[in-house]
């Protein structure tokens, strides 16, 4: 009797597992990117990561560009005026030999005179040029020499030689303290045929030629008021 009843037992369970009866539900699968709310499954917007943001970038300030130190300009020696500068003023002839013999000058009221003597008598004079000059703008063929001055009254004689006459020793002539004057000299002339001299001024100035014999001069009158 406990047989059949056993047997009957076994009989019952292994239908009710042929049905699925007895097996568990299965576990719903939760998306992890869903979350169940009385049982509606709401999309869930996920959170973006937040990137860390880059500092900002700073503009660069531009170096200043660096201001070249002044130069000074080249200057061009500025010509003084006169009504005498560049004006050519000539007397004399040619056709003779001349000797120099002296070269003086005299203080006058109002003005200083240079004579240039010759050693042969005569009725005419040896040739001559004047002419002034801007001191700068006009400079001895050796190169420019302020401390004659502004100006330069510079003389020219032909066919004059100074055999006896020693130029270098005694020229320059340095007038003391004249209001216009600076010093009388050579003028180098690099010529056998020419002797050269100057006279320096402090500033251009008014002048006379003149032409005298017995004995032959070349004389000039440096003005100082005018």
């Amino acid at each position: 009797m406990k047989r059949a009843a056993l047997c009957l037992l076994v009989v019952v369970l292994t239908g009710l597992a042929g049905c699925n009866i007895l097996q568990p539900a299965p576990t719903p699968t939760v998306s992890p990117s869903a979350t169940s709310v009385a049982g509606t499954v709401e999309p869930v917007t996920p959170t973006p990561t937040d990137s860390p943001t880059p500092p900002p970038t700073a503009t660069p300030t531009p170096s200043p560009t660096p201001t070249p130190p002044a130069v000074a300009p080249t200057s061009t020696p500025t010509q003084v005026s006169s009504a005498y500068l560049g004006v050519v003023r000539q007397g004399g002839r040619l056709g003779a030999v001349w000797t120099l013999a002296d070269v003086r000058f005299g203080l006058h009221p109002g003005w200083l005179r240079v004579v240039w003597e010759m050693t042969e008598p005569g009725d005419h004079l040896p040739l001559f040029k004047f002419v002034e000059v801007d001191n700068a703008a006009d400079p001895f063929p050796t190169g420019h020499d302020p401390s004659w001055g502004a100006a330069r009254i510079d003389l020219m004689v032909s066919d004059l030689y100074a055999y006896d006459f020693p130029l270098g020793q005694r020229l320059p002539l340095v007038p003391p303290d004249n209001p216009r004057v600076t010093r009388i000299g050579p003028y180098p002339t690099f010529s056998d045929a020419h002797l050269g001299f100057s006279i320096g001024l402090k500033a251009p100035s008014a002048y006379k030629v003149y032409e005298l014999t017995k004995p032959v001069r070349i004389v000039i009158d440096v003005l100082y008021g005018e």
